[in-house]
């Protein structure tokens, strides 16, 4: 049953602070009042996020008069970890503890340095129980929650931008066909899709940093100067002429937007199809758009027409009322940035269909103590009556204490054999998780490959260039040095595509050939990167193109460890530090037999999970 009690909710996202007040208003919520705070930050300046985060935050709890108040924080897609997570099918009472397992396996961080919270998902009939796992680093958690705490306020909940966009989404929509969100944030497009029965989320990079970092490219400006340009002269050009109008610089802006909104165009059709083609699902029938990015001119119908489906602006407060307070007209340009704002309200009233909850460590303790206090109360209560009968017990003792005695060693014996049933029965217990483990290795270990060749195929589709050799590698550290001359590495391959499995011991760790010795292995054996080599077509001189930096640019933007969905382990700042340690090109004048046009090309990719080699394990102890 709703619950409706006045919520305070604070969105933190990349690039902006948004705290909202809901009231209870007949069967629903108004929105009492909000106000938003935009935090502008060239990527020098990461380092003082928090300094803005906790000012902005200090501002708007003194004007929106809300200090000393409950809040439920959101936290952007960007911070956390999403996994979907298909449970074996085995009956264990126990959810909590199967989702525990499995975190450890799907988030690349020990599980005591992560928050995680999840949710099971509906059952579809497939005879497996899948659960949407969202976990997010300790340290951020706790970091953002200091913020939150020394404006005094005090933390309720945490909630994920996704889930709290999605309940929001449900509470004023009423769709029977499927349909797709996208919440163009700064750092991330968060695209979701809402189907009947049916939740996936998957977050790509192409968003409103994208865009400004495109801008700051093309016209030399730093990242603030671009994004100031975007806000006050950006659109999207619609081609066809459409800028033929306009000043030349303004046409020039227009078309970097263009070229970099196609971009996300294709992001979101990989995405697509990648739901229908892994999660058996639909096609969407209509889009709507929210999120910062959204207010570009022209992006509705540029993705409208790119998508090839009707699209929308989200509309989440179209459920609530509207205060005195609230500035209507403010209120229709803002309302696609307050989705998850209202979805924190709706998830508070318990209507919403996800609740994830993420515990900041001081709050997980103030909880636990809360919940210690009835506990501490019973135990005085049965002190005291303890004490009382013991009282009894002792004036009575002249004639009693033989049978008390007696009950006493009954009861003990009964202790004892419980003590042993209970040992016993634990004993199973831990043999059968030893078992299921071992299962869930070798089911995660069957499709790792596969899931690492669709990444790769998916977010690496071109035809400028094509991948003709794929190798994982054994214990390759790709800090260790550069990947030899004309990428040779038969060293550390586990497998060769031109012969077979290659000739190599558990040992190989970037050694040339004639420096493996096979008396000394230190570690099992486990494969930490993907090596793939392949062609790339070279640009005509018409073309005017780099085709290095058109490939550095892919990788950097589609394989950053940063994307939630990413299998890889690096940084877009760390590559290009150490460029030659994970891609490399040949000249056709060095690569004999090559015409002229074409040019190889190889690549080093670090993973964030390693995959254990059961045939090279087997024997070990």
């Amino acid at each position: 049953m709703a619950e409706y009690k006045t919520t305070v909710a604070l969105e933190i996202g990349s690039q902006s602070v948004t705290m909202g007040v809901f009231t209870p208003a007949g069967r629903g919520f108004a929105l009492s009042r909000y106000a938003r705070r935009d935090i502008l930050l060239d990527p020098v300046e990461e380092g003082m996020r928090m300094d803005y985060v906790g000012n902005a935050i200090a501002e708007m709890v003194q004007e929106l008069k809300v200090r000393g108040s409950d809040v439920r924080n959101i936290v952007s897609g960007q911070q956390v970890f999403m996994r979907f997570i298909k449970l074996p099918a085995i009956d264990l009472d126990d959810l909590a503890e199967q989702v525990g397992y499995e975190a450890q396996q799907h988030i690349p961080f020990p599980l005591e340095d992560i928050i995680y919270s999840y949710q099971e998902l509906a059952d579809r009939g497939e005879g497996e129980r899948e659960v949407l796992l969202v976990a997010i680093k300790k340290d951020v958690l706790d970091n953002l929650n200091t913020q939150v705490e020394a404006s005094s306020l005090r933390t309720r909940s945490v909630d994920c931008a996704i889930t709290s966009l999605y309940n929001a989404f449900r509470a004023n929509y009423d769709e029977d066909e499927p349909v797709m969100l996208l919440d163009i944030g700064a750092k991330t497009t968060d695209i979701i899709f809402a189907e009947e029965d049916r939740f996936f989320t998957r977050s790509v990079t192409a968003a409103g940093a994208f865009i400004t970092n495109s801008i700051a490219r093309e016209f030399n400006l730093s990242f603030r100067d671009a994004e100031q340009r975007k806000i006050e002269d950006g659109v999207v050009s619609l081609g066809n002429g459409y800028t033929d109008a306009m000043s030349e610089e303004d046409a020039a802006l227009a078309t970097v937007i263009r070229t970099a909104m196609s971009r996300l165009s294709s992001e979101v059709q990989r995405t697509i199809n990648h739901y229908r083609a892994q999660y058996k699902g639909n096609a969407p029938t209509k889009a709507y758009i929210c999120g910062g990015g959204a207010r570009l001119p022209f992006a509705l119908e540029f993705l409208q027409s790119a998508l090839n489906i009707p699209v929308e602006y989200l509309n989440p407060v179209d459920v609530l009322s509207v205060g005195p307070k609230v500035d209507e007209a403010e209120l229709e340009q803002d309302a696609i940035c307050l989705g998850s704002l209202v979805g924190a309200a709706i998830t508070g009233s318990g209507e919403g269909e996800f609740n994830i909850d993420l515990v900041p460590t001081s709050v997980g303790k103030d909880r636990a103590e809360k919940k210690l206090l009835p506990k501490v109360a019973i135990a005085g209560a049965l002190a005291l009556a303890g004490a009382g009968f013991f009282a009894y017990a002792a004036n009575q003792a002249a004639t009693s204490s033989a049978a008390v005695l007696a009950q006493a060693k009954v009861a003990d014996d009964r202790v004892g054999a419980l003590n042993s049933q209970i040992e016993n029965v634990y004993g199973k217990y831990e043999s059968e998780m030893k078992k299921i483990q071992q299962f869930a290795e070798l089911y995660k270990m069957r499709g790792a490959y596969a899931e690492v060749l669709q990444q790769l195929s998916a977010k690496a589709a071109s035809i400028k260039f094509w991948f003709n050799e794929f190798a994982p590698l054994i214990n390759y550290d790709v800090d260790a040095k550069e990947f030899g001359e004309k990428g040779e590495l038969s060293a550390t391959r586990l497998l060769d595509m031109r012969g077979g499995r290659a000739k190599m011991d558990s040992s190989a760790r970037n050694s040339a050939p004639d420096e493996v010795d096979t008396r000394k292995v230190s570690k099992a054996p486990m494969v930490t990167a993907i090596y793939v080599s392949g062609f790339a077509v070279k640009p005509t001189k018409a073309d005017g193109l780099d085709q290095h930096q058109m490939m550095q640019d892919l990788v950097y933007n589609n394989f950053d460890e940063r994307s939630a969905d990413s299998l890889f382990s690096f940084t877009e700042s760390k590559l290009k530090e150490t460029q030659k340690h994970y891609m490399q090109f040949v000249s056709p004048k060095d690569d004999k037999g090559l015409p002229d046009y074409v040019e190889r090309f190889f690549m080093i990719l670090p993973l964030k999970s390693p995959i254990a080699i059961p045939e090279l394990n087997a024997g070990k102890k």
